[in-house]
């Protein structure tokens, strides 16, 4: 059973629309919660979900070298724009509409309810 972070990723990656991706760094941004590596570890261990993790990239615009190939496969199917197997993330960065933003903000307020504490950069506790 996943973790609540990671239930919210698949989520927030779920809701993701064919076409369009975001970046690891933007999902984490989006749920108010973690970062990249969270977000990444997380992605890693979506195997054998319904998830797409095609649609959720590196900050350059790539994936993790084994999965490159089976992504172009995805990427072409769903016409994302590539230039020399990458993604171009202005592009197909996607960009949620009121009703995205709405779903979006009840994960991140979901998650918010479980989440542990973080710290800021004094080490206090929020």
């Amino acid at each position: 059973m996943p973790q609540p972070y990671d239930d919210a990723v698949y989520r927030l990656a779920g809701a993701i629309p064919p076409g369009c991706v975001l970046t690891y760094g933007d999902i984490a941004e989006l749920l108010g919660s973690g970062g990249p590596r969270q977000v990444g570890a997380a992605m890693s261990q979506s195997t054998g979900r319904n998830v797409p993790w095609w649609r959720v990239v590196r900050a350059d615009g790539t994936l993790p070298d084994g999965l490159i190939e089976r992504a172009k496969e995805h990427w072409t199917e769903e016409e994302i724009p590539m230039h020399r197997g990458r993604i171009r993330l202005a592009a197909a960065r996607w960009q949620p509409d009121d009703a995205g933003f709405a779903f979006l903000d009840a994960v991140a307020a979901d998650l918010a309810g479980t989440a542990p504490a973080t710290s800021n950069c004094q080490g206090h506790m929020l």
